[in-house]
């Protein structure tokens, strides 16, 4: 099945994108595929299923066919970096543990079959069980908490039955090996990381994982607390100037890590021409090759003429370090530092750096690191001190342990999975199921092998798709008219809201309006950083009639959480659906609840467009920007002399691109006409920015996009950190969220806190206010009071109109008639269980056969 990732993974941009069915699940079953699956099963007793449970088993080949826009490359546990090379993961991988639905054979209480799910040992044998108070007393250099009695260490049985695609034991010495080899210090895997720096944390794995090695640390990665103050720094014998603990200062140049800059770098203000060209030449002679600049007299003084100037502010020298990395160097460390040991043949015992139960500790075991040993080591080049891998990256170096191995492979063009014969769950009592439909009960992965190709092109994956040549096709806006109402089409609701990002850098604009070539008396930017000129844009479109128009798999979006978003993974409950959630909606929309029967009703009214107001809106930005000298009306008609000029940041230029900006200028002059902005408030596209359009924005020097964030679809609370943490902001150069105090009442005890402060305390961070500790992180505070501060915080920030929802992520795929899922309406958890619980209504030979009947291409 799918694995939802639990982390930030990026800004998407909204643009029609290319869906695959293997992953996401989508699937009909319809009158005829039910009785074709019947007529194809023979009922089977036992077959090698541990306690002789009477399934349906199935005969014949049944390959499932895929396309990719790019092939993996390297799909090796502990270095792969992209989500192209993570394809193979799921089907030749297996985890600790995973999610099933829950049916008869994996009952849950108070749940109708297949409307929740059971948390299933996979590559265990059983539950995790806790050992911390034990670990805690034999081990005390893995540091638990005295204080800490649960949470910090367990002991996991494995399954026995696990082997490789050869039959060789996948037993705890595998563990233990694939994970030392992972941290190894030698090889700094990419993947390494994973196991230190989330929600798994294992005791020493960081220092073990470094050991030995020096690395540039940042003085201040939140742009707040100092890891070494300017009072702090020793002066060395060659000028340069150190930490107290005698590691070098550099002032990094091209790093992009620092708080104080947003996640900026200094290289990037140099290219926005804030930085004069005195300083930025001396700081950069000074640096090495990879922008590291000495802490010396010399670069603090270049340095300090631009940051203690009028221009940045008037700076203190104190506040000099929030530019500075410095060199450390960990400590040499073995192996025995690790908090992941063998405890038995089929026994490992996983100690944590810092707390982890429930779900989110299944959750985190649901993926794997193993690899297979000789193979591996077979695999390693050293070339003088770099370490490389060949290891995961043809069929001769992989391994597989899941449901499939491969077995054909060519770098850009394909490749193809087969059933792996020695997997375990072919014979366990754990992959059945019972069909909510017909009462059988089947086998999981009835899919016998997979085919997927390199297929670029939309137009050629709908070809294909056609003549029966590939399971599924993401829509195009092109194919809506044609497909949306097909019996064969199904919509997939994804976490992402887009949103318009507003400039408010007013700094950066003007700077952009003095520019020679700029035109001042025709051409207007600064009115667009007005409150009310924003509040306006807010309410000029029908969210729901844009969707339809733009992009009609998805809705309207408005709020910052869309509504696939889960606070609660054990019931599936979903952020939006809260109270808490509703009312922010309506307090932001101005919408009288009191006026409506219901908190639902109030909602349902919400459809973000208002023109009325929005005129009323525009007129008063119009009085402000004359007031503010920002545009003028020289001949004294009522209108702005300049038209208001956004530019939208492009990536990279597209049609769908060119109906976007088509349909928002469309829809402003209709609301504007009448307003002193008629005919003058206009969206341009921007030169073509690629991966620096995110940038573009975040200096000011473009002004709007539609974007949204992707990732952590089972944790809304980690939400709040990307609007509030100038590190990962957007806006941060023009919103300052330790500026905004919050008040909320907690356990009857009234806190104000600033919303930075709120967001940490929210995600588990230990905050301190007038000497008062706070922490409303999961388990610190009943969940009612995390939905009330996560629904305050998001209202806040909608509140700065610096992003303005406008659609909420959704696809729309046609699955093939050669298939159909089990589940028919999407889980937010499980999804409609991909690759897992599909079944087939044609094996290959028929589906040849019936494909060819219908002249070689079928009507959907």
């Amino acid at each position: 099945m799918k694995k939802i990732s639990k982390r930030i993974l990026a800004l998407l941009l909204a643009s029609v994108m290319v869906f695959s069915l293997a992953a996401c699940g989508n699937d009909k079953q319809t009158e005829e595929s039910s009785s074709v699956v019947s007529s194809q099963a023979t009922d089977t007793a036992g077959s090698g299923v541990e306690e002789g449970i009477q399934y349906v088993q199935f005969d014949g080949e049944y390959t499932y066919k895929d396309s990719v826009s790019q092939l993996a490359t390297n799909w090796n546990p502990h270095t792969y970096q992209t989500s192209d090379d993570g394809y193979l993961a799921p089907f030749i991988q297996m985890g600790l543990y995973d999610l099933h639905f829950n049916d008869e054979l994996k009952p849950l209480d108070g749940k109708e079959p297949f409307s929740g799910y059971v948390i299933v040992p996979e590559m265990a044998a059983a539950d995790p069980v806790d050992v911390t108070e034990q670990v805690k007393a034999e081990h005390p250099e893995f540091g638990i908490p005295e204080s800490a009695t649960a949470g910090y260490a367990y002991t996991i049985d494995l399954n026995p039955d696990a082997v490789w695609e050869d039959g060789t034991p996948i037993n705890a010495d595998t563990y233990v090996y694939s994970m030392q080899q992972l941290l190894d210090s030698s090889k700094l895997n990419y993947r390494a990381s994973d196991y230190y720096s989330g929600d798994l944390v294992i005791a020493g794995a960081e220092n073990y994982a470094n050991s030995g090695n020096t690395v540039k640390k940042i003085v201040s990665t939140d742009g707040e607390t100092l890891d070494v103050t300017y009072d702090s720094m020793v002066k060395g014998d060659d000028g340069q100037y150190t930490t107290a603990d005698g590691y070098p200062l550099f002032f990094g140049l091209n790093e992009a890590g620092y708080g104080w800059l947003g996640g900026h770098s200094l290289s990037e203000y140099n290219d926005a021409g804030y930085i004069p060209e005195d300083v930025w030449t001396a700081l950069s002679d000074a640096a090495d090759e990879d922008g590291y600049a000495p802490v010396n007299d010399d670069t603090i003084a270049a340095l300090f003429q631009f940051t203690g100037s009028a221009d940045w502010g008037y700076e203190t020298e104190a506040e000099l370090p929030y530019y500075m990395s410095y060199d450390f160097t960990y400590a040499e460390a073995d192996y025995s530092t690790v908090g992941l040991y063998k405890t038995g043949d089929y026994q490992i015992t996983l100690v944590l750096g810092k707390a982890l139960t429930g779900f989110n500790l299944y959750y985190s075991l649901s993926s794997n690191w193993l690899v297979y040993e000789d193979l591996y080591e077979s695999c390693q080049k050293y070339d003088g001190d770099a370490y490389s891998s060949t290891y995961n990256t043809s069929v001769e170096t992989t391994k597989s342990y899941g449901p499939y191995k491969l077995v054909s492979y060519q770098a850009d063009k394909a490749l193809r999975l087969e059933k792996n014969e020695n997997w375990y769950g072919w014979t366990d009592d754990k992959h059945l199921y019972v069909d909510p439909v017909d009462g059988e009960t089947y086998q999981m992965y009835q899919t016998t092998a997979i085919d997927c190709e390199v297929v670029a092109e939309a137009a050629t994956r709908k070809m294909m798709f056609l003549k029966g040549e590939l399971m599924g096709y993401g829509l195009q806006s092109e194919d809506f008219a044609d497909y949306r109402n097909s019996d064969y089409v199904y919509a997939t609701p994804a976490e992402t809201i887009f949103f318009l990002i507003f400039n408010g850098y007013l700094e950066a604009i003007q700077k952009r309006e003095a520019s020679a070539d700029f035109d001042q008396a025709t051409t207007d930017l600064e009115t667009m950083t007005l409150n009310s000129f924003r509040r306006a844009f807010a309410v000029t479109y029908d969210k729901e009639l844009f969707a339809s128009t733009i992009s009609p798999s998805r809705s309207g979006g408005y709020g910052l959480i869309g509504n696939a978003y889960v606070y609660d993974p054990e019931t599936g409950s979903r952020y939006r659906d809260t109270d808490q959630a509703k009312q922010a909606l309506c307090d932001f929309y101005s919408v009288d609840v009191s006026k409506y029967s219901s908190l639902d009703e109030a909602v349902d009214s919400i459809t973000g467009y208002d023109p009325e107001t929005a005129k009323v809106l525009f007129t008063q930005a119009y009085d402000e920007a004359i007031a503010a000298g920002y545009i003028t009306d020289a001949d004294k008609d009522g209108k702005s002399d300049q038209t208001v000029t956004i530019e939208y940041c492009m990536s990279a230029d597209s049609d769908f691109m060119t109906q976007t900006i088509d349909y928002l200028n469309e829809k402003m002059n209709e609301v504007t006409t009448g307003t002193p902005f008629e005919g003058k408030i206009k969206i341009i596209k921007s030169a073509l920015y690629g991966n620096d359009w995110s940038n573009k924005l975040k200096q000011g020097l473009s002004d709007t996009v539609l974007a949204g964030w992707n990732g952590s679809a089972l944790n809304p609370f980690s939400l709040t950190d990307l609007y509030t943490n100038p590190a990962k902001q957007y806006d941060a150069a023009w919103f300052d969220s330790t500026a905004v105090k919050m008040t909320k009442t907690v356990d009857g005890k009234e806190i104000t806190m600033n919303l930075k402060e709120w967001s940490d305390a929210l995600n588990g961070v230990m905050v301190t206010v007038d000497g008062v500790e706070y922490n409303f992180g999961e388990g610190m505070v009943d969940i009612e009071t995390r939905l009330e501060i996560l629904a305050a915080i998001e209202g806040q920030v909608l509140q700065t109109y610096n992003y303005i929802p406008m659609l909420q992520d959704a696809s729309m795929a046609l699955l093939s008639q050669q298939v159909f899922y089990v589940v028919e309406e999407y889980n937010p958890v499980m999804g409609r269980g991909g690759i897992t619980y599909m079944k087939y209504n044609y094996d290959d030979t028929e589906w040849a056969d019936y494909v060819a009947s219908q002249g070689g291409e079928l009507k959907y």
